[in-house]
């Protein structure tokens, strides 16, 4: 008879215990106390800002439990207390895409598209260093051999080897890109963009626009070292690339050219 009591005494705290995880796992990211929060079932993530401009679009780093309900959030931030690293108080309006921030929220995650969850708290923590470093590589290309870029009205990019951005990063450059030079984004290789009547094949040539091509991408593991291959193609006649590595040092990034050539 004891040893069924003693049994019994061990069942019933295992079963509370798989009913709390299951729980804390419907809600969000359980709670490792890294973080201010206020009060018990407070939780968090780590994101990049998509959009801050009449709310905040978000999107959930990619092994966080967050992501598994959905790739994009929108987060309410009505009440929320949004402060800087070292904890002075930000406005909304001063998130820009790319930013990384730390978000406290209840756990609760509303299931629609995008996700909607209400922020208690956001802590910026600092840049996506891959989107910073991209724009980089991007402006030194764009702003070399400028007559390439004479009466253009498109600037087209060939995004078939950037696999090792995520969606929303690429998303965050192409983007950005279009803000900073008033010009359409497009996305293509040389022959799609053939194919769509905006590079003449034959004649090899790019009458609106200019396409950069960004390859042969590596990124260290800190992600502030990018080393590629980077060109800018307006016709047969009408090109300039190099191999470049960008280093991110203090806060602002180097580029490197080597290999230059010119047609």
């Amino acid at each position: 008879m004891g040893k069924i009591l003693k049994r019994k005494g061990l069942f019933i705290p295992v079963i509370l215990v798989l009913l709390i995880g299951l729980v804390s796992c419907r809600n969000g990211s359980r709670d490792d106390g890294d973080y201010s929060g206020k009060g018990n079932g407070q939780h968090f993530f780590i994101a990049d800002v998509i959009e801050a401009n009449g709310g905040l679009l978000i999107a959930p780093d990619k092994d966080s439990s967050e992501a598994l309900s959905a790739d994009r959030i929108m987060a309410s931030v009505g009440e929320a207390e949004i402060t800087d690293s070292k904890g002075n108080a930000v406005s909304l309006d001063m998130l820009e895409p790319g930013d990384r921030i730390k978000v406290t929220y209840d756990g609760l995650i509303a299931e629609s598209y995008p996700a909607q969850i209400k922020a208690s708290r956001i802590e910026v923590l600092g840049r996506n260093n891959v989107i910073d470093g991209f724009l980089s590589l991007i402006d030194d290309i764009y702003q070399a051999d400028s007559g390439l870029n004479g009466n253009i009205s498109i600037i087209a990019f060939d995004t078939s080897e950037w696999a090792m951005l995520t969606e929303v990063e690429t998303e965050i450059i192409l983007d950005t890109v279009g803000e900073k030079y008033g010009f359409e984004v497009v996305v293509g290789t040389f022959d799609e963009l053939a194919g769509q009547g905006l590079i003449d094949k034959e004649n090899l040539f790019f009458e609106d626009g200019i396409l950069i091509t960004i390859a042969d991408i590596e990124i260290n593991k800190d992600k502030d070292v990018i080393e590629c291959s980077i060109e800018k193609w307006r016709s047969g006649l009408g090109a300039v690339g190099w191999d470049a590595k960008a280093k991110l040092k203090k806060g602002s990034w180097r580029i490197i050219r080597k290999n230059m050539w010119i047609s």
